[in-house]
């Protein structure tokens, strides 16, 4: 899977898992991250009820919302070398999550999210509140693997071309 995640993603990944239900992994290379949230976030849960693994290789990059969609394998597999972007996210009016108080309801979008794809409550906020304080929205920050397996976003970190 590359390249950004749009409206029409969740449909796609209904035909192709449709047509190919016997897939297991997901393999994601350059994925810059999502032009449409809520198509992203309703595509990631419909896969994360499959119970595939997420793999990352060496050369793959995800940010953003690629990122929230690596989230729903049941094993999330990172080689060394691959790149994890994070960040905040902004609204078309330009506002941030950086500039809301923990507790406003925004929030719980992203960390319902975490929740609905099988995460406590509170591995949910720990990684979601992770991500925002890393990086405003203008910028990315790349995790390291230590960050990776520490917040759960990786289950396993291997060598490269494992």
């Amino acid at each position: 899977m590359s390249g950004l995640i749009n409206s029409y993603t969740p449909e796609q990944l209904k035909d192709i898992f449709g047509a190919h239900p016997q897939i297991d992994t997901i393999v994601l290379g350059q994925m810059p991250g999502s032009i449409d949230d809520e198509a992203n976030l309703a595509g990631a849960a419909w896969v994360a009820a499959r119970g595939v693994k997420t793999y990352l290789p060496q050369e793959g990059s995800i940010a953003s919302g690629a990122t929230d969609f690596f989230l729903v394998g049941k094993r999330r597999v990172v080689e060394e070398g691959a790149e994890v972007g994070v960040h905040s996210w902004a609204d078309v009016t330009g506002v941030t999550a950086r500039d809301l108080p923990r507790d406003d309801p925004a929030h719980e979008r992203y960390i319902g999210f975490y929740e609905g794809i099988g995460w406590t409550r509170a591995q949910a906020e720990a990684f979601y509140f992770f991500t925002i304080e890393k990086a405003p929205a203008e910028d990315i920050y790349l995790m390291t693997p230590q960050e990776m397996l520490a917040t759960g976003l990786a289950t396993e970190v291997v060598p490269a071309n494992h």
